[in-house]
């Protein structure tokens, strides 16, 4: 449908818009901070669009992109009072437009996105959950109080510093399928609270970063050479600040994951399910991958 058919109009986002994709993004419920949306807009140059009508943006829609490896479509929003007029489907058409040049585009697909996104030639690769626990349970009402898994003691846990983004980025660079160090860089600066590495005879085995959101404290990326590993993080983080809210969006298909989450007082709130275009494939490692960055991030 071409531009301004309906009385709609779409063009670049610009930093301008940023206060109206935070509003929307606060409407429909989601976690977003104008930091998020800062940090997207400048990973997403001339890949982020808004709809307006009558000059007022009514919708949002971008893609981050990771070089040229990958594109990962997000924040696709529209103002409740213009639903049902088609403007989601136009938009989502519009930033995937915007998408080109990208080796590999995917995204993470709530239940209602995800019909809009199979007839676009999107497909499944793996489900994933958005879990959450709330504040002040304790080791005694959760389990977390228990020992570590397999002998993991505190010693073995430090915080990641500046000096530890070499190796990490490394990593995720081989988790991920390509190189999101400018947001890995992002999430130590913004979050060293929840910056954690656990070291073992072959020197790090996992990581754990995290960011403040304006409903709860978002754990992920996480990263683990197995699922003890990854309990023991979060574990770790839960102990140190149980008064805050923490929300992770966790690969469910991990053997005994969901079960260790759960242990924790995490409880799922919504699924997703991560897909690529047609043709495309998961670039990661999903064997060492337990929790993502986010819906947003990929």
């Amino acid at each position: 449908m071409p531009e301004g058919e309906g009385g709609v109009d779409f063009r670049d986002m610009a930093e301008a818009d940023l206060p109206e994709g935070l509003r929307l993004s606060e409407a429909a419920g989601w976690n977003q901070t104008e930091e998020d949306w800062r940090l997207l807009l400048s990973l997403g140059r001339g890949r982020f669009r808004v709809a307006t009508d009558g000059g007022r943006v009514v919708g949002t829609g971008g893609t981050v992109a990771y070089g040229s490896q990958l594109g990962w479509i997000c924040m696709i929003l529209v103002d409740s009072s213009c639903r049902g007029r088609g403007i989601g489907t136009r938009l989502f058409d519009d930033v995937l437009a915007h998408a080109s040049g990208l080796a590999v585009v995917g995204l993470d697909a709530t239940p209602g996105g995800r019909p809009l996104y199979e007839r676009a030639g999107f497909v499944d690769a793996y489900p994933l959950a958005r879990l959450q626990r709330e504040p002040g349970l304790r080791g005694s009402e959760t389990g977390s109080g228990a020992p570590p898994p397999r002998g993991m003691g505190t010693e073995c846990l430090r915080p990641l510093v500046a000096a530890d983004l070499e190796a990490l980025r490394a990593w995720d660079r081989e988790a991920f399928g390509a190189d999101r160090g400018p947001v890995i860089e992002w999430a130590l600066r913004r979050a060293p609270e929840y910056a954690w590495g656990a070291y073992g005879d072959r020197g790090l085995e996992g990581y754990l970063l995290g960011r403040h959101g304006r409903r709860f404290e978002h754990l992920g990326p996480l990263v683990a050479r197995d699922v003890e590993t990854a309990e023991t993080l979060v574990a770790s983080c839960l102990a140190s600040f149980p008064g805050r809210p923490f929300g992770l969006d966790a690969l469910t298909d991990q053997p005994g994951w969901r079960a260790a989450l759960e242990r924790h007082g995490f409880q799922e709130r919504r699924p997703f399910t991560r897909m690529y275009r047609t043709g495309e494939r998961d670039p990661g490692r999903r064997d060492t991958a337990f929790a993502a960055l986010g819906p947003e991030f990929g």
